[in-house]
Protein backbone atom coordinates (compact mmCIF):
# COMPACT_ATOMS: atom_id res chain seq x y z
CA UNK A 1 0.00 0.00 0.00
CA UNK A 2 1.16 3.49 -1.07
CA UNK A 3 1.77 5.99 2.11
CA UNK A 4 -0.49 8.89 -0.29
CA UNK A 5 -3.27 5.96 -0.44
CA UNK A 6 -2.67 5.01 3.44
CA UNK A 7 -3.58 8.90 4.51
CA UNK A 8 -6.53 9.21 1.84
CA UNK A 9 -8.21 6.28 3.31
CA UNK A 10 -7.75 7.68 7.05
CA UNK A 11 -9.09 10.84 5.87
CA UNK A 12 -12.41 9.41 5.70
CA UNK A 13 -14.85 9.87 8.90
CA UNK A 14 -16.40 7.87 10.84
CA UNK A 15 -13.72 5.08 10.52
CA UNK A 16 -11.62 3.58 13.40
CA UNK A 17 -7.80 2.67 12.22
CA UNK A 18 -5.47 0.68 14.06
CA UNK A 19 -1.60 2.50 13.51
CA UNK A 20 1.81 0.30 13.45
CA UNK A 21 5.47 1.54 13.86
CA UNK A 22 6.18 -0.46 10.74
CA UNK A 23 3.27 1.51 8.79
CA UNK A 24 5.52 5.22 9.07
CA UNK A 25 8.71 3.26 8.45
CA UNK A 26 9.88 3.85 5.03
CA UNK A 27 12.89 1.77 5.74
CA UNK A 28 13.07 -1.81 5.37
CA UNK A 29 15.83 -4.55 7.14
CA UNK A 30 17.45 -6.47 4.46
CA UNK A 31 19.97 -9.27 5.55
CA UNK A 32 21.65 -11.43 2.84
CA UNK A 33 23.10 -14.33 4.73
CA UNK A 34 23.85 -15.71 1.40
CA UNK A 35 26.90 -13.19 0.58
CA UNK A 36 28.01 -13.25 4.41
CA UNK A 37 28.14 -17.36 4.47
CA UNK A 38 29.42 -17.72 1.29
CA UNK A 39 32.41 -14.96 1.75
CA UNK A 40 33.11 -16.66 5.71
CA UNK A 41 33.63 -20.35 3.66
CA UNK A 42 35.60 -18.79 0.58
CA UNK A 43 38.21 -16.73 3.27
CA UNK A 44 38.05 -20.04 5.77
CA UNK A 45 39.24 -22.08 3.08
CA UNK A 46 41.93 -20.09 1.11
CA UNK A 47 43.03 -19.25 4.36
CA UNK A 48 43.78 -23.17 4.87
CA UNK A 49 45.37 -23.51 1.63
CA UNK A 50 47.54 -20.49 2.16
CA UNK A 51 49.10 -22.15 5.27
CA UNK A 52 49.71 -25.67 3.07
CA UNK A 53 53.73 -25.94 2.35
CA UNK A 54 54.49 -26.42 -1.21
CA UNK A 55 57.29 -28.97 -1.53
CA UNK A 56 58.90 -29.77 -4.54
CA UNK A 57 61.20 -32.64 -5.67
CA UNK A 58 63.60 -33.39 -7.82
CA UNK A 59 64.04 -36.98 -8.71
CA UNK A 60 62.57 -38.07 -5.53
CA UNK A 61 64.36 -35.92 -3.40
CA UNK A 62 62.86 -33.25 -1.64
CA UNK A 63 64.24 -29.96 -2.53
CA UNK A 64 63.97 -25.92 -2.15
CA UNK A 65 65.22 -24.14 -4.92
CA UNK A 66 63.63 -21.44 -7.14
CA UNK A 67 60.13 -23.08 -7.41
CA UNK A 68 60.01 -23.72 -3.50
CA UNK A 69 60.77 -20.00 -3.02
CA UNK A 70 57.98 -18.86 -5.93
CA UNK A 71 55.18 -20.80 -4.11
CA UNK A 72 55.93 -20.85 -0.48
CA UNK A 73 57.18 -16.82 -0.40
CA UNK A 74 57.28 -14.49 -3.33
CA UNK A 75 55.01 -15.17 -6.50
CA UNK A 76 55.35 -11.80 -7.71
CA UNK A 77 56.86 -8.47 -6.41
CA UNK A 78 53.33 -7.33 -4.81
CA UNK A 79 52.17 -10.48 -3.40
CA UNK A 80 53.34 -12.68 -0.51
CA UNK A 81 52.63 -16.36 -1.22
CA UNK A 82 49.63 -16.29 1.32
CA UNK A 83 48.14 -13.42 -0.29
CA UNK A 84 48.74 -14.50 -3.62
CA UNK A 85 47.37 -18.04 -2.79
CA UNK A 86 44.37 -16.74 -1.31
CA UNK A 87 43.60 -14.33 -4.05
CA UNK A 88 43.59 -17.73 -6.03
CA UNK A 89 41.85 -19.82 -4.38
CA UNK A 90 38.92 -16.78 -3.60
CA UNK A 91 38.47 -16.69 -7.46
CA UNK A 92 38.18 -20.43 -7.70
CA UNK A 93 35.74 -20.76 -5.47
CA UNK A 94 33.89 -17.56 -5.87
CA UNK A 95 33.78 -17.94 -10.03
CA UNK A 96 34.49 -21.57 -10.10
CA UNK A 97 37.62 -20.61 -12.27
CA UNK A 98 40.60 -19.15 -11.56
CA UNK A 99 43.59 -18.05 -14.33
CA UNK A 100 46.96 -17.54 -13.73
CA UNK A 101 49.95 -16.03 -15.94
CA UNK A 102 53.59 -16.08 -15.78
CA UNK A 103 54.84 -13.06 -16.51
CA UNK A 104 58.73 -12.20 -15.96
CA UNK A 105 59.02 -15.21 -14.14
CA UNK A 106 56.26 -13.91 -11.43
CA UNK A 107 52.68 -15.72 -11.34
CA UNK A 108 50.05 -13.55 -11.27
CA UNK A 109 46.17 -13.66 -10.74
CA UNK A 110 43.55 -12.88 -13.98
CA UNK A 111 40.77 -10.62 -12.10
CA UNK A 112 39.33 -11.15 -15.36
CA UNK A 113 39.53 -13.30 -19.08
CA UNK A 114 37.60 -14.33 -22.14
CA UNK A 115 38.04 -18.10 -22.31
CA UNK A 116 37.59 -20.00 -26.16
CA UNK A 117 37.58 -23.17 -26.57
CA UNK A 118 38.19 -26.25 -28.71
CA UNK A 119 37.08 -29.59 -28.98
CA UNK A 120 40.80 -31.02 -30.45
CA UNK A 121 43.42 -28.16 -30.05
CA UNK A 122 44.13 -26.52 -26.94
CA UNK A 123 41.76 -23.63 -25.57
CA UNK A 124 42.86 -20.08 -25.45
CA UNK A 125 42.51 -16.73 -23.01
CA UNK A 126 42.26 -13.00 -24.27
CA UNK A 127 41.66 -9.97 -22.72
CA UNK A 128 43.47 -11.18 -19.64
CA UNK A 129 43.31 -8.07 -16.75
CA UNK A 130 45.21 -7.77 -13.93
CA UNK A 131 44.81 -5.49 -10.78
CA UNK A 132 47.00 -4.36 -8.49
CA UNK A 133 46.61 -1.93 -5.89
CA UNK A 134 43.45 0.09 -7.87
CA UNK A 135 45.46 -0.14 -11.40
CA UNK A 136 44.76 -2.34 -14.11
CA UNK A 137 46.30 -3.69 -16.68
CA UNK A 138 45.44 -5.99 -19.62
CA UNK A 139 47.56 -7.53 -21.98
CA UNK A 140 47.54 -7.54 -25.46
CA UNK A 141 48.18 -10.68 -26.43
CA UNK A 142 46.52 -13.98 -26.35
CA UNK A 143 47.52 -16.91 -24.06
CA UNK A 144 47.69 -20.83 -24.66
CA UNK A 145 46.24 -23.31 -22.75
CA UNK A 146 49.79 -24.56 -22.60
CA UNK A 147 51.30 -21.03 -21.41
CA UNK A 148 48.82 -20.70 -18.62
CA UNK A 149 47.65 -22.50 -14.96
CA UNK A 150 44.08 -22.55 -15.55
CA UNK A 151 41.69 -24.04 -12.43
CA UNK A 152 38.13 -25.09 -12.77
CA UNK A 153 36.95 -25.94 -9.77
CA UNK A 154 33.22 -27.89 -11.20
CA UNK A 155 31.39 -28.42 -14.50
CA UNK A 156 28.68 -26.74 -13.30
CA UNK A 157 29.17 -23.56 -10.88
CA UNK A 158 27.97 -24.42 -7.44
CA UNK A 159 27.15 -21.21 -6.27
CA UNK A 160 25.05 -20.69 -9.43
CA UNK A 161 22.65 -23.43 -7.88
CA UNK A 162 23.34 -21.95 -4.75
CA UNK A 163 21.91 -18.75 -5.26
CA UNK A 164 18.52 -20.62 -6.69
CA UNK A 165 18.55 -22.45 -2.90
CA UNK A 166 19.44 -19.08 -0.91
CA UNK A 167 16.72 -17.22 -2.22
CA UNK A 168 14.24 -19.10 -0.10
CA UNK A 169 16.22 -18.95 3.05
CA UNK A 170 16.59 -14.58 2.34
CA UNK A 171 12.75 -14.67 2.04
CA UNK A 172 12.23 -16.99 4.79
CA UNK A 173 14.16 -14.79 7.02
CA UNK A 174 12.29 -11.61 5.77
CA UNK A 175 9.24 -13.10 6.74
CA UNK A 176 10.97 -14.04 10.31
CA UNK A 177 12.08 -10.27 10.68
CA UNK A 178 8.71 -8.55 10.00
CA UNK A 179 7.41 -11.10 12.17
CA UNK A 180 9.70 -10.25 15.05
CA UNK A 181 9.35 -6.41 14.25
CA UNK A 182 5.48 -6.45 14.49
CA UNK A 183 6.00 -8.35 17.63
CA UNK A 184 7.71 -5.68 19.17
CA UNK A 185 5.92 -2.79 17.27
CA UNK A 186 3.96 -0.54 19.35
CA UNK A 187 0.18 -0.40 18.01
CA UNK A 188 -2.45 1.89 18.45
CA UNK A 189 -5.87 2.83 17.83
CA UNK A 190 -7.25 6.35 16.48
CA UNK A 191 -10.80 7.59 16.08
CA UNK A 192 -11.61 10.24 13.89
CA UNK A 193 -14.75 12.46 13.65
CA UNK A 194 -16.70 14.58 11.25
CA UNK A 195 -14.82 17.82 12.42
CA UNK A 196 -11.28 16.21 11.83
CA UNK A 197 -12.21 15.88 8.11
CA UNK A 198 -14.46 18.35 7.58
CA UNK A 199 -11.99 21.11 5.43
CA UNK A 200 -9.07 21.55 3.63
CA UNK A 201 -7.02 22.93 6.53
CA UNK A 202 -8.14 20.17 8.82
CA UNK A 203 -7.21 17.10 6.49
CA UNK A 204 -3.69 18.60 5.95
CA UNK A 205 -3.38 19.07 9.68
CA UNK A 206 -5.07 15.39 10.21
CA UNK A 207 -2.05 14.31 7.41
CA UNK A 208 1.01 16.16 8.82
CA UNK A 209 -0.45 14.49 12.68
CA UNK A 210 0.20 11.31 11.31
CA UNK A 211 3.42 11.64 8.57
CA UNK A 212 5.19 13.81 11.29
CA UNK A 213 3.97 13.90 14.61
CA UNK A 214 3.00 10.23 15.24
CA UNK A 215 6.51 8.92 13.40
CA UNK A 216 8.27 11.63 16.10
CA UNK A 217 6.13 9.91 18.86
CA UNK A 218 6.56 6.05 17.89
CA UNK A 219 10.60 6.57 17.29
CA UNK A 220 11.40 8.33 20.86
CA UNK A 221 11.98 7.14 23.77
CA UNK A 222 9.67 9.47 25.88
CA UNK A 223 7.63 11.91 24.04
CA UNK A 224 4.34 13.09 24.03
CA UNK A 225 2.24 14.14 20.61
CA UNK A 226 -0.79 16.79 20.62
CA UNK A 227 -4.00 15.47 18.92
CA UNK A 228 -6.59 18.25 17.12
CA UNK A 229 -9.79 18.14 17.89
CA UNK A 230 -12.31 15.12 16.60
CA UNK A 231 -9.07 12.56 17.12
CA UNK A 232 -9.22 10.11 19.43
CA UNK A 233 -5.97 7.26 20.51
CA UNK A 234 -5.69 4.56 22.42
CA UNK A 235 -2.82 3.04 22.65
CA UNK A 236 -2.87 -1.07 22.64
CA UNK A 237 -0.85 -2.59 25.35
CA UNK A 238 -0.32 -6.08 26.76
CA UNK A 239 1.35 -9.25 25.50
CA UNK A 240 0.61 -9.07 21.76
CA UNK A 241 2.72 -6.07 21.62
CA UNK A 242 5.97 -7.73 23.59
CA UNK A 243 8.46 -9.29 21.62
CA UNK A 244 8.58 -13.46 22.35
CA UNK A 245 11.65 -15.56 22.26
CA UNK A 246 10.18 -17.29 19.53
CA UNK A 247 10.29 -14.55 16.76
CA UNK A 248 14.21 -14.52 17.57
CA UNK A 249 14.25 -18.48 17.86
CA UNK A 250 13.14 -18.19 13.98
CA UNK A 251 15.62 -16.08 12.58
CA UNK A 252 18.54 -18.11 14.20
CA UNK A 253 16.81 -21.33 13.05
CA UNK A 254 16.66 -19.56 9.67
CA UNK A 255 19.94 -18.50 9.37
CA UNK A 256 21.77 -22.06 10.69
CA UNK A 257 20.19 -23.62 7.89
CA UNK A 258 20.90 -21.34 5.35
CA UNK A 259 24.92 -21.74 7.18
CA UNK A 260 24.21 -25.38 6.94
CA UNK A 261 23.34 -24.94 2.63
CA UNK A 262 26.53 -22.89 2.07
CA UNK A 263 29.17 -25.30 4.08
CA UNK A 264 27.65 -28.22 2.24
CA UNK A 265 27.66 -26.73 -1.03
CA UNK A 266 31.34 -25.84 -0.17
CA UNK A 267 31.80 -29.45 1.43
CA UNK A 268 32.98 -27.85 5.02
CA UNK A 269 30.91 -29.41 7.98
CA UNK A 270 28.34 -27.45 9.13
CA UNK A 271 29.09 -26.70 12.37
CA UNK A 272 32.75 -25.51 11.71
CA UNK A 273 31.53 -22.68 9.57
CA UNK A 274 28.84 -22.20 12.43
CA UNK A 275 31.88 -21.65 14.65
CA UNK A 276 30.96 -24.74 16.99
CA UNK A 277 34.18 -26.00 18.31
CA UNK A 278 32.63 -29.48 20.10
CA UNK A 279 34.70 -31.95 18.80
CA UNK A 280 36.49 -29.59 16.36
CA UNK A 281 39.45 -32.24 15.84
CA UNK A 282 36.78 -34.94 13.96
CA UNK A 283 35.44 -31.72 11.92
CA UNK A 284 39.11 -30.91 10.93
CA UNK A 285 39.63 -34.33 9.75
CA UNK A 286 36.41 -34.47 7.65
CA UNK A 287 37.33 -31.28 6.64
CA UNK A 288 41.33 -32.16 5.53
CA UNK A 289 39.66 -35.19 3.84
CA UNK A 290 36.57 -34.50 2.03
CA UNK A 291 37.37 -30.30 0.96
CA UNK A 292 40.98 -29.49 1.54
CA UNK A 293 42.74 -32.39 0.00
CA UNK A 294 40.60 -32.65 -3.59
CA UNK A 295 41.71 -29.41 -3.54
CA UNK A 296 44.62 -29.17 -3.12
CA UNK A 297 44.72 -32.44 -5.70
CA UNK A 298 43.69 -30.19 -8.23
CA UNK A 299 45.44 -27.25 -7.70
CA UNK A 300 48.80 -29.42 -7.57
CA UNK A 301 47.62 -31.45 -10.30
CA UNK A 302 47.57 -28.15 -12.65
CA UNK A 303 50.83 -27.00 -11.84
CA UNK A 304 52.57 -30.34 -12.05
CA UNK A 305 51.33 -30.97 -15.68
CA UNK A 306 52.01 -27.43 -16.88
CA UNK A 307 54.78 -26.57 -15.01
CA UNK A 308 56.78 -30.16 -14.85
CA UNK A 309 55.65 -31.89 -17.98
CA UNK A 310 55.18 -36.09 -18.30
CA UNK A 311 58.90 -36.39 -18.09
CA UNK A 312 59.94 -34.98 -15.21
CA UNK A 313 56.82 -35.89 -12.96
CA UNK A 314 57.12 -39.75 -14.03
CA UNK A 315 61.28 -39.43 -12.81
CA UNK A 316 59.92 -38.27 -9.70
CA UNK A 317 60.20 -34.45 -10.23
CA UNK A 318 57.31 -32.83 -8.88
CA UNK A 319 55.36 -30.67 -6.81
CA UNK A 320 53.10 -31.55 -3.84
CA UNK A 321 51.15 -29.70 -1.59
CA UNK A 322 51.37 -31.34 2.29
CA UNK A 323 48.28 -30.48 4.10
CA UNK A 324 49.56 -31.85 7.42
CA UNK A 325 50.38 -28.22 8.15
CA UNK A 326 46.90 -27.26 8.13
CA UNK A 327 46.24 -29.23 11.91
CA UNK A 328 47.77 -27.66 14.86
CA UNK A 329 49.80 -30.17 16.36
CA UNK A 330 49.85 -30.24 20.30
CA UNK A 331 53.58 -31.81 21.21
CA UNK A 332 52.48 -32.75 24.37
CA UNK A 333 49.78 -35.00 23.21
CA UNK A 334 51.84 -36.74 20.35
CA UNK A 335 55.14 -38.02 21.90
CA UNK A 336 53.66 -41.53 22.46
CA UNK A 337 52.91 -41.51 18.74
CA UNK A 338 56.09 -39.88 17.99
CA UNK A 339 58.25 -42.01 19.48
CA UNK A 340 56.39 -44.73 17.72
CA UNK A 341 57.07 -43.14 14.81
CA UNK A 342 60.89 -42.69 14.99
CA UNK A 343 61.14 -46.44 16.88
CA UNK A 344 59.66 -47.79 13.47
CA UNK A 345 61.49 -46.19 11.10
CA UNK A 346 59.07 -44.18 9.30
CA UNK A 347 60.38 -41.01 9.94
CA UNK A 348 63.99 -39.29 11.07
CA UNK A 349 64.26 -36.84 14.26
CA UNK A 350 64.35 -33.92 11.45
CA UNK A 351 61.48 -34.90 9.70
CA UNK A 352 59.02 -35.48 12.80
CA UNK A 353 60.26 -31.93 13.46
CA UNK A 354 59.12 -30.39 10.49
CA UNK A 355 55.72 -32.15 10.87
CA UNK A 356 55.62 -30.35 13.91
CA UNK A 357 56.12 -27.11 12.68
CA UNK A 358 59.77 -27.19 14.76
CA UNK A 359 63.08 -26.54 13.19
CA UNK A 360 65.41 -29.33 12.06
CA UNK A 361 68.55 -30.18 13.95
CA UNK A 362 70.58 -30.93 10.54
CA UNK A 363 72.77 -33.02 12.41
CA UNK A 364 73.92 -36.54 10.69
CA UNK A 365 72.01 -38.31 13.54
CA UNK A 366 68.74 -36.72 13.23
CA UNK A 367 68.61 -37.53 9.44
CA UNK A 368 68.95 -41.27 10.10
CA UNK A 369 66.48 -43.83 9.75
CA UNK A 370 66.85 -45.99 12.93
CA UNK A 371 64.99 -48.99 14.32
CA UNK A 372 64.67 -49.83 17.91
CA UNK A 373 65.90 -53.34 18.92
CA UNK A 374 62.82 -55.45 18.94
CA UNK A 375 61.64 -54.44 15.53
CA UNK A 376 64.67 -56.84 13.49
CA UNK A 377 65.14 -56.87 9.95
CA UNK A 378 64.01 -59.83 7.49
CA UNK A 379 66.53 -61.92 6.14
CA UNK A 380 68.28 -60.57 2.84
CA UNK A 381 66.56 -64.10 1.20
CA UNK A 382 63.87 -66.35 1.99
CA UNK A 383 64.49 -69.19 4.08
CA UNK A 384 65.37 -72.53 1.62
CA UNK A 385 62.67 -74.84 1.93
CA UNK A 386 64.50 -77.96 0.98
CA UNK A 387 66.68 -77.66 4.33
CA UNK A 388 63.83 -78.40 6.68
CA UNK A 389 63.27 -81.21 5.32
CA UNK A 390 58.99 -81.47 4.79
CA UNK A 391 57.32 -82.55 2.20
CA UNK A 392 56.82 -80.01 -1.02
CA UNK A 393 54.84 -81.80 -3.33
Amino acid sequence: MKIIDFFRDILQHGKTYKLNQRLTDDTKLQLDIEDFAIQMAINMLAGLIAKCEFKTYIKGKETKADEYYLWNVEPNVNQNSSQFLQQLVSKLLHDNEALAVEVNSQLLVADSFTATGYALFPATFSDVMITTFGSSFTFDKTFSMSDVLYFRLNNRNIRALLANVMDGYNQLLSMAMGKYKRAGGRKGIAKLNKSATGDEKAKEQTKDLFTKGFRKYFESENAVVALPNGIEYQEITGEGSKKSTSEVNDIANITKEAFARVAQAFRIPPALLQGDIADISKLMDELLTVCIDPLADLIQTEINRKRYGKAAYLTGTYLKIDTTCIKHIDIFSIADAADKLIADSLYSVDELRQKIGDTPLNTWWSKQHVRTANYNALADSPPDDSKTGGDTG
